[in-house]
């Protein structure tokens, strides 16, 4: 069906109406809605950071020391750049609604297609001056924007490992403090498969654990499952100075699978580990798995390690005072016993 042409009339009429919407759209965009939003996104960020520091540390987060002094160096620096910020946004603001009311009286009188081109021609020109005023103020808090948004994401994921944590089926040691948790999947046999279990890799400054959490079917009809169940259990512990080796590879046809590959020392529950990460950077983990076994994270701590619980795992017999067999588990700083392997005593320590 052949389509109908408008007369010059009409098309002059459907201009007109097109311009007018375009001037309505500008309405919020002069209000400068997007740079406020931001703008109060960041003064609530910058005032809540020190609240949010103190709950993960009362938490026993112990690592990432500078997070205090950032939460106190942001507010320094937003307190000297927070009015300014306001008053720029204000003034570019209310130019920019005195020069749109301008368009907004031409608009209204525009009679024939040369005026509509004319002014048409001028909205292109004041959106861009609308985005110029735009670049303008956010580049005044644009820098510090960013170094709080890295900062807020460090501290969501931080939260987020502290409340898996703090749901785990386990308990951890005393002045074990935890490092990272991600959800992650253990290939067993190192080919990932449906009834692999899936959980929560645990990263703690002793100990890398996986604790299987995960609903499971328990019965199906029909090939649909109609049953199901809650397993949450720990499958393995290994002390992470037991870890030999540990490789992060991007594998999957588009590489964006994060892979942890780990091998063990003799005594370990199993000779290794493969392990898929869900959400979290494979060479992440290496490094802080690396760098908690190297002690070299210590040196981020913000909360010290209990100087007694220290001298109490070294000062641990390394023979059975029950049956004189050697003492081959090791011991790990915040146990208060160990059990002989070959008589099966228990030992206080």
């Amino acid at each position: 069906m052949a389509s109908t042409q408008l007369t010059p009339a009409e098309q002059l009429n459907r201009d007109i109406a097109s311009t007018r919407s375009e001037i309505t759209r500008l309405v919020d965009e002069v209000k400068l809605t997007s740079v406020r939003n931001t703008y109060s996104t960041l003064d609530s960020a910058i005032a809540n950071l020190p609240l949010r520091v103190q709950k993960v540390r009362a938490r026993k987060y112990a690592f990432n020391k500078i997070l205090e002094t950032q939460a106190e160096e942001f507010q320094k620096q937003w307190a000297l750049k927070r009015s300014h910020v306001l008053n720029q946004i204000t003034t570019e603001s209310n130019a920019l609604q005195s020069q749109l009311r301008v368009l907004e009286g031409r608009a209204a009188g525009i009679a024939n297609s040369a005026a509509v081109k004319m002014l048409q021609s001028d909205i292109t020109n004041f959106k861009a001056r609308v985005s110029a005023s735009k670049r303008a103020v956010t580049d005044l808090f644009d820098k510090l924007n960013n170094e709080v948004n890295k900062v807020q994401s460090q501290m969501s994921q931080i939260e987020k490992t502290l409340d898996l944590a703090e749901s785990a089926c386990f308990g951890f040691l005393p002045t074990e403090s935890v490092v990272r948790a991600v959800k992650a999947l253990w290939t067993r046999d190192e080919q990932e498969d449906k009834t692999d279990p899936k959980g929560i890799l645990f990263l703690t400054d002793q100990r890398l654990l996986f604790e299987q959490r995960e609903e499971i079917a328990t019965k199906k009809v029909l090939f649909v499952t109609t049953e199901r169940k809650k397993v949450q259990e720990l499958l393995f512990e290994v002390p992470v100075f037991s870890i030999t080796s540990v490789q992060a590879t991007k594998q999957g046809m588009l590489k964006n699978e994060d892979w942890l590959t780990l091998e063990f020392e003799s005594g370990a529950f199993a000779r290794g580990a493969k392990i898929h990460l869900d959400g979290q950077n494979c060479d992440e983990w290496q490094k802080l798995i690396t760098q908690v076994k190297s002690r070299e994270l210590d040196s981020d701590r913000a909360i010290e390690i209990d100087s007694q619980a220290v001298e109490k795992a070294k000062a641990a017999p390394v023979i059975c005072p029950f049956c004189g067999g050697s003492i081959t588990k090791p011991v790990l700083r915040g146990m208060d016993s160990i059990k002989c392997d070959f008589c099966g005593n228990v030992i206080k320590l």
